[in-house]
């Protein structure tokens, strides 16, 4: 028994140092596979240094403090976090360069010329600055010398808080004091680029407490002047003088905007324009964050953010910023770095720019957890910035943003399903600023998109007419552009009537499946299923000529006491959960509820087979890339469009429970199927640093990533 012991000891080790051995040769030809390889020159989109362009962005939003800080310290950090843009505050609230304009409020802690200094260390490493300004305040030192500046709310009073007074975007602050606090500060801050925060109507305190529609003076003047009529004092978009108060409130926006960037440009046509805004902007800028009053954090948040300005502009780029702290209550502690971690991912695999921002600088942060991690996937996107450089997805399906709730359920359910998507504005559908045409997708997704204007509409009939499929759910477009309630569902390729009555949302409504139903929606897919929970508003229809309905309507049956919990077939109506319907050369289903919402409340699994059902078995979608991948690990597809190469991402969403948020678990195992744009040369995982190998049959590609931690890219490179 020793001996035996003692030779399976030694056969034991033995085979730990040759594992050991093997794995120390596959590491090192995986490393000089990796070191030998180059990613080909990926060209560049247009003449612009930002647009789909690899950014990498720190915003330091500076406290009157930092004017006192170590700059040395602040570089080393900016350094250390591979950034190659830089956002820090220059004017508006706070003035941080010595300004000569009275109006202009100067930091009393600086000493000398805290933008200067820094401009200039940025710009001696490469980095690009783009200045902050904020111009809805102004201190209160300044603000009742000119009380027609400023916002007042249905109470009759502005608004001072800590010492900062809301300003009105009619009045003379911003109409006018702004324009020269900028040509001031673009001729003396030597900036790449302004970034305005807090644009357009500010009605709410940072406490979130709300103040109303402004009533000042010159709101009433204009708005009397534009429409006739006295300013509101209530919001509420069922109102339809409210609705044309919203018009206003939106057009005048716009209007300042564009003004604001003409501006901009004039001084300076090199200068990037950034703000929360379509209009006027390189820059679409946008947050994924973190708030004390959601139950969960939006998974998908940056995802939705990036992905509707790159489906929707190809002269526009996303600046979607990371929130670091927890909530604007919280300013000084981070959120979660796991789901910090998720939205970062979001930004860099949907090919959009990195971009995180503080309150202070990222030397000085009270809670540095998450700092390391933001700093390692910085540095792995500067490593890789070739493959992040004129890229666009290889989406088959356009969703166009609907209400929040639907269009969020509807990116779940796209997203857990590995189905690629774009997100598009309906404001830019049949425009020539799309990147790609409407008639490049396989199915356009209209969730609930009540507003649509006649342009949009007839675009979207023409595009089913001329052989597009089209998925519809709620009430889309039933208010016009401006969202005045309209009263009827006005596209003529859904396969229903014009005429509607709704059955608001009640408990105990479901939708009834037949046998009929699941033979077209799939006897496999529904086989345990009879019924389908419906707690939604819900459109009840008619039916068109030659259009097939599938599910009925059970509205409201009993529930309680359990003796009662039951219903008759009498209880069944006739009215549609799904109509199908072929227009033109194309086809169409409508679901005259939301089921994007419903999916995004309960995550119910008959809505999710609902739903790929409708897309596979009745508008015939074959996606061109398939994987068993768990629901947790979101796909991203994407190539360049020079032609020189494609990959697929992929981010591990595992470790989530309620409202806590753990480090991922991996996930192995992950088959690939996809069909790539060339023949392949070779595969291989970026983040992992290994080799991929795979089979090309039939014009498809199968491969497995066998271990997948936070995050990798499967980096595909073409033959010749």
């Amino acid at each position: 028994m020793k001996i035996d012991k003692c030779i399976s000891t030694d056969l034991f080790h033995l085979m730990i140092r040759r594992s050991t051995l093997m794995f120390f040769l596959i590491c090192v030809f995986n490393f000089q596979f990796l070191q030998s390889q180059s990613f080909p020159d990926p060209g560049k989109f247009d003449s612009t240094w930002w647009n789909r362009m690899p950014l990498r962005v720190i915003q330091t939003n500076l406290r009157e403090t930092d004017a006192l800080m170590d700059q040395d310290s602040y570089m080393r950090t900016i350094e250390e976090a591979s950034a190659s843009v830089v956002i820090l505050n220059v004017g508006g609230i706070v003035a941080n360069y010595p300004t000569q304009l009275p109006f202009h409020y100067k930091n009393t802690f600086m000493k000398g010329n805290l933008v200067r200094d820094l401009v200039t260390k940025l710009h001696a490493k490469g980095i690009k600055v783009i200045g902050r300004f904020d111009v809805s305040k102004i201190n209160e030192a300044l603000a009742f010398k000119n009380p027609s500046w400023l916002y007042v709310g249905t109470n009759g009073k502005n608004v001072n808080y800590n010492g900062q007074v809301h300003t009105c975007v009619n009045g003379g602050y911003q109409q006018d004091y702004g324009f020269q606090i900028l040509k001031e500060a673009i001729a003396v801050c030597n900036l790449d680029g302004i970034f305005f925060n807090m644009p357009g109507y500010t009605t709410s305190d940072y406490s979130g407490n709300y103040h109303g529609i402004c009533q000042c003076e010159n709101c009433k003047k204009r708005y009397r002047d534009s429409t006739g009529l006295n300013l509101p004092v209530k919001e509420d978009m069922n109102d339809p003088l409210f609705v044309k108060y919203n018009t206003f409130r939106k057009t005048t926006s716009e209007q300042l905007f564009q003004r604001i960037g003409n501006f901009i440009k004039e001084q300076d046509p090199k200068l990037v324009v950034c703000t929360y805004t379509d209009v006027g902007v390189d820059l679409i800028r946008s947050e994924s964050s973190s708030w004390l009053s959601a139950e969960y954090e939006w998974n998908y948040f940056s995802t939705d953010h990036v992905k509707r300005v790159l489906g929707s502009y190809k002269d526009r780029a996303p600046s979607n910023l990371l929130q670091y702290f927890l909530a604007i209550g919280y300013r000084h502690i981070a959120t979660s770095p796991n789901i910090l971690r998720v939205w970062l991912l979001q930004n860099m695999l949907n090919a959009a720019p990195l971009d995180v921002y503080v309150i202070g600088t990222l030397a000085n942060q009270y809670d540095r957890e998450f700092i390391p991690i933001m700093n390692e996937i910085y540095a792995f996107h500067l490593k890789n910035e070739k493959i992040f450089t004129n890229v666009k997805s290889r989406s088959q399906v356009a969703l166009v943003r609907g209400t929040t709730e639907e269009y969020r359920g509807l990116i779940k359910l796209l997203t857990e399903s590995h189905i690629m998507f774009d997100v598009v504005e309906a404001s830019v559908i049949g425009t020539e600023r799309m990147p790609k045409k409407l008639q490049e997708y396989d199915v356009v997704i209209t969730g609930d998109v009540a507003n649509l204007d006649e342009r949009v509409i007839s675009f979207l009939d023409a595009y089913i007419n001329q052989g597009g499929h089209l998925l519809s759910t709620g009430f889309t477009s039933t208010r016009d552009g401006q969202g005045n309630q309209m009263n009827r569902i006005r596209m003529k390729s859904i396969g229903v009537e014009e005429k509607y009555d709704v059955f608001k949302q009640a408990k105990s409504t479901y939708l009834v499946i037949s046998d009929k139903d699941k033979e077209a929606l799939g006897k496999n897919a529904f086989a345990s299923h009879d019924l389908m929970m419906m707690y939604s508003d819900y459109l009840k229809c008619k039916v068109k000529p030659g259009a097939t309905s599938y599910l009925k309507l059970l509205p409201q049956s009993m529930f309680g006491p359990p003796e009662k919990s039951y219903y008759l077939n009498a209880d069944i109506t006739d009215y549609p959960g799904v109509v199908y319907y072929e227009y033109g050369k194309g086809r169409s289903v409508y679901i005259p509820w939301m089921l994007g919402a419903q999916y995004n409340f309960k995550g119910n699994i008959a809505h999710k087979k609902l739903f790929v059902s409708v897309l596979e078995n009745l508008l015939q979608l074959k996606p061109a890339l398939l994987s068993n991948a768990s629901p947790l690990v979101e796909i991203s597809q994407e190539s360049n469009i020079s032609g020189g190469f494609e990959w697929i991402g992929l981010i591990n969403h595992s470790g989530q429970i309620g409202a806590s948020l753990q480090e991922p678990v991996a996930i192995h195992g992950i088959k690939i199927k996809f069909k790539p744009i060339r023949p392949l040369k070779s595969m291989r995982l970026l983040h992992a640093g290994v080799k991929i190998n795979f089979i090309e049959k039939n014009g498809w590609v199968e491969c497995e990533v066998p271990k997948l931690f936070d995050y990798d890219i499967l980096y595909s490179e073409y033959k010749n």
